[in-house]
């Protein structure tokens, strides 16, 4: 609140002279009021001051002060904040208003002009309102016209840049005054933005009257929503100036937010009733409800235009191995969906353009500039070129620009550009605190061209959700290409295994079938039938082994993902064969054996042969060095499962190798000159995987490895293979 001056703890501002005001406590106790309130009273506003609001005006108010008291009780009683009770007093028809806010109530009265408005009037009032479009303005300034009988009404549109804009407009002699004129950000500071959104409407019959005092004592009063409070200075004095006598704002809301003004203007005092205030302010919210409709149903449908363009970009992304193909197949629509005139897609220095767009060589240029004067991922100016013109050389062909950065690195941009926009924008002199009077106010027209149409809301929040549209499909293809390396790196290693397991398994046959080719062929002479035959035994195991082995391989080559299909299979005979062949091959006849119960299991053949023959190997190589080797493999069922030990007494493996023994190629520092390549164990353990099993082994150097083999029951076995 502007205070005028301040004395005896009292302070004093100015109020329009259309009629009183009286502010209460809620004791009712008279703690501000305006001049011509104490006049009705016929005592000094200083007499009023802190007395008993209905001891000093009964007298005033008679009959009607019982009246007066059943409003403010209902009001504190109902919570209701405003109330309007036309009665007559003082002889006079008078509209008496009443407000509780923050404690306070506020009685406001005026005189009523009319005592009623002619059924003609509203029906053709009503007529009009009928007939107008969602988006017509001018319209909503014929029907408010047709009532007030202004010399011209008008919209004038709150824009976000700050400036005014006068988009429809009325006038009683057809003339155009203000339609299609800008008023600078000066015209609307905050102070006025206050104002106008603070109460429906503003009326001020006549800007020149002399103001009336009101005087308060708490500073915690408002003036601000009483129809009393004057115009903002400088519109004062900008009315003033034009040579406006009496005028009319009233307020336009948009989703509940301040929007622009219905301002009616007359060059001679005009007294306009309570009552037609009120239809003008009901017909504008008529209007502004039909407007607010169109806007949402028009963002429902863009919304549904957006979500469409927002499936097929992401179905481009999606089908494209690369975003900047997906991006430059919709650069038409994504020029669109902005409302922009053109849009550049600069990848790593390739440019793709469409609609209205800088040259080549000058779009190299601005993308330099943003790269050095904004980090900014999202970047805006509709000013752009009146902004930044002298860091170019070559005259920018466009007003407003917009920018989004995609990804970490400076080297790929959606940038849109807008042309400029000709606008007459009406500048106010800048020091307003030095305007005394409408002769100190300096205004003028400049013309505009480098300004393009701003970016709204509607428009940033859509490149918002672009950019994230883009970034969840970057982040997708990333994580593609990240599994196809994990796969492409899974192949290699399948490739690799099949490679090495062929060659470490199909050592012990293939060597078995060297041996005794080695042996007939030294002793083809001397040796007897019963050992040719049994020669061309371990020749057709060994084979038969190797086939399988093959075939093993080649089922896990074309079904990875898949489980190995599996059958009983009898153990006994099959081990201790690998555990003879194991010896023979590797030269340690003193290796000892202790074969406990040796159950039957449900596995692939060939792959179980892999697994044991590796793990007997091992156990073999790796004790071969001890005094007594010697070799358990005992079983037991456990839960399900077939539970296998093989244990041997051998070198062991150190601590700090244990988590390693099943990655390729990796060797035990203490293996010394014993032959291995360092695949067996991994590749035990990828096939007990495929056969729904698991291994484990326990290790101490120097006294020997225990590997732990649990293979799972599908099934029962059949009775020829259950131990006696």
């Amino acid at each position: 609140m502007n205070t005028d001056f301040q004395s005896n703890n009292q302070n004093t501002i100015k109020l329009q002279h259309f009629g009183s005001l009286v502010v209460l406590d809620e004791q009712y106790t008279i703690v501000a009021l305006s001049e011509f309130a104490a006049a009705k009273a016929n005592l000094s506003t200083a007499a009023l001051l802190r007395s008993n609001f209905f001891e000093s005006f009964a007298k005033a108010f008679g009959d009607v002060i019982q009246k007066i008291a059943n409003v403010l009780n209902e009001l504190r009683e109902n919570g209701q904040s405003r109330h309007i009770l036309p009665i007559k007093v003082f002889q006079e028809r008078v509209y008496f208003k009443f407000r509780l806010y923050q404690g306070y109530f506020y009685i406001e009265w005026e005189l009523q002009h009319k005592k009623y408005i002619s059924a003609k009037k509203i029906n053709e009032f009503n007529f009009l309102l009928d007939t107008i479009q969602p988006n017509n303005w001018d319209r909503v300034c014929l029907a408010i016209n047709r009532l007030l009988k202004y010399d011209r009404v008008f919209v004038l549109q709150i824009q976000e840049t700050g400036y005014s804009e006068v988009i429809a407009e009325h006038t009683s002699n057809g003339k155009p005054y203000f339609r299609g004129k800008e008023f600078s950000r000066d015209f609307m500071p905050k102070e006025a933005l206050e104002y106008y959104s603070s109460y429906s409407y503003r009326y001020i019959p006549n800007i020149k009257k002399d103001d009336q005092c009101f005087v308060y004592v708490k500073d915690s009063i408002d003036t601000l929503s009483s129809l009393l409070r004057p115009l903002p200075h400088l519109h004062h004095l900008f009315m003033e100036k034009t040579n406006v006598r009496s005028t009319l704002f009233f307020r336009i809301c948009i989703d509940d937010q301040f929007w622009g003004l219905v301002v009616a203007q007359h060059e001679h005092e005009k007294e306009v009733d309570l009552q037609q205030r009120k239809l003008c302010t009901f017909a504008i919210q008529a209007a502004t409800n039909k407007y607010e409709s169109q806007i949402k149903q028009n963002l429902l449908e863009r919304t549904e235009l957006l979500n469409t363009a927002e499936e097929e970009l992401k179905k481009s992304l999606s089908e494209n191995k690369m975003v900047n193909c997906a991006l430059v197949q919709h650069i038409e629509t994504l020029t669109q969906l902005v409302n922009a005139d053109g849009l550049s897609i600069f990848n790593q220095g390739d440019v793709f353009n469409h609609g209205h767009t800088p040259n080549k060589s000058l779009f190299y240029e601005i993308i330099q500039f943003l790269q050095l004067h904004t980090d900014k991922e999202l970047f805006k100016d509709y000013n752009f070129r009146l902004n930044h013109q002298q860091h170019f050389n070559e005259k920018l062909n466009f007003a407003g620009l917009m920018y989004l950065k995609v990804g970490l690195e400076n080297d790929y941009y959606l940038v849109w550009f807008r042309k400029a926009s000709q606008s007459r924008v009406m500048q106010i002199g800048q020091n307003q605190n030095e305007l005394r009077t409408a002769d100190d106010l300096r205004f003028w027209e400049d013309v505009r061209y480098d300004v393009a149409k701003p970016w709204n809301d509607a428009e940033v929040n859509f490149v918002l959700r672009l950019n994230h549209i883009i970034k969840e499909s970057i982040f997708k293809k990333l994580k593609e290409r990240q599994l196809l390396n994990e796969e492409l790196l899974s192949l290699n290693n399948e490739l690799e295994m099949f490679t090495y397991t062929l060659s470490h398994d199909l050592k012990n046959p293939l060597s078995i079938l060297k041996m005794g080719i080695q042996f007939l062929q030294q002793h083809s002479n001397d040796i007897d039938l019963s050992k040719t035959n049994k020669w061309y035994q371990n020749f057709s195991r060994s084979v038969s082994n190797i086939e399988d082995i093959i075939n093993n391989m080649v089922q896990l080559s074309q079904h990875r993902a898949s489980i190995l299909d599996k059958e009983p299979l009898p153990m006994a005979y099959t081990l201790q064969r690998i555990f003879q062949e194991s010896k023979t091959l590797y030269g340690t006849p003193n290796c000892q054996s202790y074969f406990g119960q040796l159950l039957p299991i449900w596995g692939e053949k060939s792959a179980v042969y892999q697994i044991f023959t590796n793990l007997i190997v091992n156990a073999i190589k790796y004790s071969a060095q001890s005094e007594k080797p010697i070799i358990q493999i005992e079983s037991t069922n456990q839960e399900g499962m077939t539970y296998y030990c093989i244990k041997d007494n051998g070198i062991g493996i150190p601590g700090n190798h244990l988590p390693h023994i099943y990655e390729m190629f990796t060797r035990a520092d203490n293996v010394g000159e014993i032959p291995g390549t360092g695949i067996g164990l991994s590749l035990v353990k990828r096939v007990m995987e495929r056969l729904g099993g698991s291994i484990e082994i326990e290790s101490k150097p120097g006294v020997g490895t225990t590997v732990h083999l649990y293979f799972p029951i599908v099934g029962s076995f059949p009775d020829h293979m259950l131990p006696d």
